[in-house]
């Protein structure tokens, strides 16, 4: 079986592969979680790894071309001059785990919660356990920990920490 480049219309990538799957064309569109702020509230934004482009997988390129091409939300079939752009199987396994790894990783580092364990990954607490006690504004947070045998509040970026 053989993957095949596809270049979709502007912002039409899930649309393209939706269709393409309805028409029993395996089609894969490798995406990432990033969060964003939006309207001054950081959230969750899931959006395709390589905006433009989904993989499509036909075992009978010149039977299923046409097919792919009226598909609505694709553009047409990446080409080399007369040559269809290719992808290897094992790229796109590899994509495949990639994808998987990184949406794991995206929902555990969601911004974190009142209460939650940390672990300080920067500066002078570098590997001290801490409580979160607040949070202050979209990317810092309070954080309580024992230092020298008294409890310390230290405001601390949410990269500077990680869930225990």
């Amino acid at each position: 079986m053989t993957w095949y480049v596809v270049r979709t219309k502007p912002r039409q990538e899930t649309r393209a592969r939706q269709n393409l799957e309805n028409q029993e064309i395996e089609a894969f569109l490798p995406e990432i979680t990033l969060q964003k702020i939006r309207r001054g509230k950081r959230t969750a934004v899931t959006e395709p790894l390589f905006p433009g482009y989904i993989f499509a997988n036909l075992d009978d390129y010149a039977g299923k071309f046409h097919k792919v091409r009226s598909t609505f939300g694709v553009a047409k079939m990446l080409t080399f001059g007369e040559t269809p752009a290719t992808i290897p199987d094992a790229l796109i396994q590899e994509m495949h785990q990639i994808n998987a790894d990184t949406q794991q990783k995206a929902q555990q580092s969601a911004m974190p919660q009142v209460g939650e364990k940390v672990e300080i990954t920067y500066g002078p607490f570098k590997g001290f356990m801490a409580e979160i006690v607040q949070l202050d504004g979209e990317s810092r947070c309070i954080v309580l920990l024992n230092w020298l045998q008294k409890e310390v509040k230290a405001t601390l970026e949410f990269n500077e920490i990680r869930r225990s």
